[in-house]
């Protein structure tokens, strides 16, 4: 095993890199890779971990790790979560390095060889780099954090056009129905003709609401072509581990070659999210908890993303909550989303893409949702640098 370096000298370098991570890293997952990659040569290549605090206080999230595959701690003692005192793990023989920030503990190290841990914590450079971890660990889990309660208090500008178009159509509709009929039994010619303008209104109004509902579904304007599979790994990465947390077992079956969609990559995974929080509801007081996601390339029109639960197999309806009125605390906004996801937001946001959220439900194989996403027109040269790339 080589050498720790020494640290009797200040690491501008190590410092520098440890900083660097903030405007590199886009997530914290791939933060703490780049974090303990940036400590290595300080650890000497030994077994190492990176992990994150839950909001629990004590449990520990693995978010990277460096050398031979090791058992790590699941929580912290309550010593090391309230006095940020290193500590070696009974359990697993690891030495546990809490990472403070702002006052509190935000996470920690943890090093497989507990002799050399604590000789590094004799060495205040190395104290002063685990600062500085702290801190950027920190900054990470708060910008994911804020992310989240953006993507979750956002209402969707295309629900409520989406809604207030079908509403307007309803009135309308009936309107011109009672036009024609009444136009068919007028006997004066004036009067039909009078009538006959009204209907020709009527049908103006339908153009307007036609043509307002294809602008707010226009795709010219998006993200551009994504990789579908590469989305749902991307939300499975974000949400995954907390799922099988929670005891549920999560199997993902993605396409072995390039799944094409043009969508907007936020408004994808906001629907995603509804959709899977939907699932893990679903899927609690079942004795075998289990959620499936599979992307499934139906061609040539289609590219769809099955999210199966092990529920009772209800159906739900698919209407939107335009607004949240907070009268009360129990009826607040937040723990609405909490408690019943609003999958018709999840299928306005898809039909904005030019696709849809089907909902099928089963005794026996739980309540499927459907995420149907027009598939984009790509040349097969794209698709087979894809393949080669992966």
């Amino acid at each position: 095993m080589p050498a720790p370096e020494v640290l009797s000298s200040p690491t501008p370098e190590i410092e520098s890199s440890l900083l660097g991570v903030l405007l590199t890293a886009d997530t914290a997952r791939e933060g703490a890779n780049a974090l303990l990659g940036a400590l290595s040569p300080v650890l000497g290549g030994s077994t190492a971990a990176l992990a994150v605090r839950d909001r629990d206080g004590l449990t520990l999230h693995v978010l990277a790790e460096i050398g031979a595959p090791q058992s790590w701690p699941a929580k912290l003692t309550p010593q090391a979560a309230v006095g940020s005192q290193p500590a070696i793990d009974p359990a697993t023989g690891t030495m546990v390095m809490p990472l403070r920030a702002n006052g509190r503990v935000v996470g920690a190290v943890l090093l497989g060889d507990s002799t050399q841990g604590a000789e590094l914590l004799l060495e205040r450079q190395f104290v002063s780099l685990l600062e500085t971890v702290g801190a950027v660990l920190s900054a990470l889990v708060s910008r994911t954090d804020e992310e989240l309660r953006r993507t979750c208090g956002l209402r969707s500008v295309d629900a409520i056009l989406e809604g207030m178009a079908h509403q307007m159509a309803n009135p309308l509709t009936g309107a011109s129905a009672i036009a024609q009929l009444l136009e068919e039994d007028l006997a004066d010619a004036g009067h039909r003709a009078a009538v006959g303008q009204i209907r020709q209104e009527l049908t103006r109004a339908f153009t307007v609401l036609h043509d307002l509902l294809e602008f707010q579904r226009d795709t010219r304007a998006q993200d551009g072509i994504l990789d579908l599979n590469a989305v749902v790994e991307r939300i499975i990465r974000f949400r995954g581990y907390a799922i099988r947390e929670q005891g549920i077992q999560l199997d993902v079956e993605t396409t072995p070659d390039f799944a094409p969609v043009r969508v907007d990559a936020r408004g994808l995974e906001q629907a995603m999210l509804i959709a899977l929080h939907f699932a893990e509801l679903q899927s609690h007081g079942t004795v075998n908890r289990r959620i499936g996601i599979r992307v499934r390339d139906v061609r040539p029109a289609d590219v769809d993303v099955d999210v199966i639960d092990s529920g009772p197999g209800n159906v739900p309806e698919l209407i939107a909550d335009y607004f949240d009125l907070p009268f009360r605390s129990e009826h607040s906004a937040h723990r609405s989303a909490a408690e019943r996801p609003d999958l018709g937001l999840a299928d306005s946001i898809l039909r904005g893409c030019g696709g849809s959220l089907q909902v099928s439900g089963s005794k026996t194989d739980g309540t499927t949702l459907t995420l149907v996403l027009p598939r984009a027109n790509i040349h097969t040269s794209v698709t087979q640098q894809r393949r080669t790339k992966a």
